[in-house]
């Protein structure tokens, strides 16, 4: 009879072992990895939602929209109600009173949508003049002058 005990523990409780192991390393090892992964799109995530906020919140978007619902081919093209889209793209800069724009603001009715390109400054304590700011609706690619 042979009394040395076996070299890796007993054979009865290696299946458990092994299985408890196996659920640890996904746990820890993939499962961490994926929280991480997680973590890092929410914050990717929050700060794009800040960014956009932001940018969209701005005087001048502000303005590119009334622009867009008080023209009347704007109306005719997408229809009442218009707001704006999510994704404003391009620059604001301001500085001591000074600014500079270019940005392209999505437009969005009942009727269609339009893309909004404003281009503009500002002195020190003076408006936005804008240089630029004409839309084009996404369905014709017609060009309309909103000033």
């Amino acid at each position: 009879m042979n009394t040395t005990p076996p070299p890796f523990g007993d054979p009865a409780k290696i299946d458990r072992e092994n299985s408890a192991a196996v659920k640890k390393g996904l746990l820890f090892g993939c499962g961490g990895c994926a929280a991480l992964v997680m973590l890092g799109a929410a914050l990717v995530a929050g700060i794009f939602f800040l960014v956009m906020g932001v940018m969209r919140s701005d005087e001048t978007c502000a303005q590119t929209l009334k622009a867009a619902q008080e023209s009347k081919e704007m109306q005719q093209e997408l229809g009442q109600p218009m707001r704006m889209g999510w994704f404003v793209t391009g620059d604001i800069s301001t500085f001591n009173g000074n600014g500079t724009v270019n940005v392209t603001v999505p437009i969005v009715g009942p009727a269609g949508e339009a893309s909004v390109h404003t281009m503009g400054t500002r002195e020190p304590g003076g408006p936005w003049v804008f240089t630029r700011m004409e839309a084009t609706i996404l369905k014709t690619g017609r060009t309309v002058k909103l000033q």
